[in-house]
């Protein structure tokens, strides 16, 4: 117990820790920590902490920055949550306490944060100046920085990077935008090592994603119905290029650009389940050829896919105030829509609880969290929240990639 204090004092004096500033918390009577989920409120630089067991916010953690696209992960001893924003800012939460642990200033922006396999190094993906930051765990000290840059024309250019994630192996993978590469860097010595550079199949690389079973990596292009598939357990790394587009189909031109966050896919059963920006389907393909099975037809314009636990299921969320409130069922093995339902408007987030029996969603337009039993699609609490978006919950630090 001594030496876990004299380190806490030790870190509060070298990186200023900020328990107690900027909180507000009632644990009384709380379900405990692993009924704790954190949910971004974006536009109020704030998480808000909503137990499940109690069904209701029972903290608030404030002061962490910009939050746009703000994601959180947790130690798998689930002693920490970290959180990393676009203000280039990382900060650890203490979860039983609900307190600010420490803080580090990594870069001017950050788009995404992983943790590795083994809970050592905590790695941020960078868009200013670029690059990754890998830090110690534990210590929140900068274990090794890597510049994004890549070279063209006999130049060495710098490269905004993203899509960073944990692979098996203690590894992490990411995307370098300008660069069009893939890194792989091994993270089971004692300090990370950057282990290989493999151009992307296509350019302009924007996101990316891991399937769960943490076998392939795949990369989105910029405006592009194209993606980069990586078998991470090929002994050569070979990219290819995969196809989304069913052949033929119109392209509605006034739909969203881009495509759909990758993270959003469901990977259920052997299907890959896809939200086609531009159309109203959702393409499947199988999950390890990345052939083209068939599409599904849907109310709109999907975002967001989300596999139910169990794999029985997927959730399909819209853009459009005309479906943005809804969400489509779709059974995995008919591949068939099964039910639609109205939660709230502008969804941003659909997390299940690990067993599958409940649904948390964020209604960003309505300021609500909501939390819907996914058996009879019933809404059982609504909570107000300050423009919720991203809902993390503590069982994400036993998934590969989130």
């Amino acid at each position: 117990m001594s030496v876990r204090l004299a380190g806490a004092a030790l870190l509060a004096a070298s990186i200023g820790c900020l328990a107690g500033a900027g909180v507000t918390a009632d644990s009384s009577g709380s379900g405990g920590i692993g009924s704790r989920v954190f949910v971004v409120e974006r536009n109020s630089a704030s998480l808000a902490v909503y137990d499940l067991a109690e069904r209701r916010v029972v903290g608030r953690i404030e002061g962490l920055g910009n939050l746009q696209h703000a994601l959180m992960t947790f130690s798998r001893w689930l002693d920490y949550g970290y959180i990393a924003t676009r203000s280039g800012k990382l900060t650890r939460i203490d979860l039983q306490s609900l307190e600010r642990a420490g803080e580090v200033q990594t870069s001017k922006s950050s788009i995404d944060i992983a943790i590795s396999q083994d809970g050592r190094f905590v790695a941020t993906a960078e868009y200013a100046p670029g690059g990754v930051t890998i830090l110690d765990a534990r210590t929140l000290g900068v274990v090794r920085r890597i510049p994004g840059e890549f070279e063209r024309n006999g130049r060495r250019l710098p490269s905004r990077v993203t899509g960073i994630v944990d692979a098996p192996g203690n590894r992490f993978v990411c995307v370098l935008i300008e660069g069009a590469e893939i890194w792989v860097i091994d993270a089971s010595g004692p300090e990370p090592v950057l282990e290989r550079r493999i151009p992307t199949a296509a350019a302009e690389p924007y996101d990316a994603m891991i399937t769960p079973d943490g076998r392939f990596y795949v990369v989105g292009h910029l405006d592009s119905a194209d993606v980069t598939v990586l078998d991470l357990d090929a002994p050569v790394p070979s990219p290819r290029i995969i196809s989304l587009r069913e052949p033929g189909a119109e392209v509605d031109r006034t739909a969203p650009k881009k495509l759909p966050h990758l993270a959003s896919w469901a990977v259920a059963q052997g299907s890959v389940f896809v939200p086609l920006v531009g159309e109203k389907r959702l393409a499947v393909l199988d999950r390890y050829t990345w052939k083209f099975k068939r599409s599904i037809e849907l109310r709109g314009h999907p975002v967001y896919a989300v596999r139910a636990p169990g794999e029985r299921h997927v959730w399909v969320t819209f853009s459009g105030e005309a479906d943005d409130a809804f969400v489509q069922v779709v059974d995995v093995e008919s591949l068939e829509v099964v039910h639609t339902f109205r939660v709230g408007a502008r969804i941003y987030h659909v997390e299940f609880t690990p067993r599958g029996s409940h649904a948390l969603i964020t209604a960003n337009a309505e300021d609500k969290l909501l939390l819907v039993n996914a058996r009879t699609y019933a809404i059982e609490d609504s909570e107000t929240l300050r423009s919720p978006s991203g809902v993390f919950g503590l069982w994400r630090a036993f998934t590969i990639g989130l």
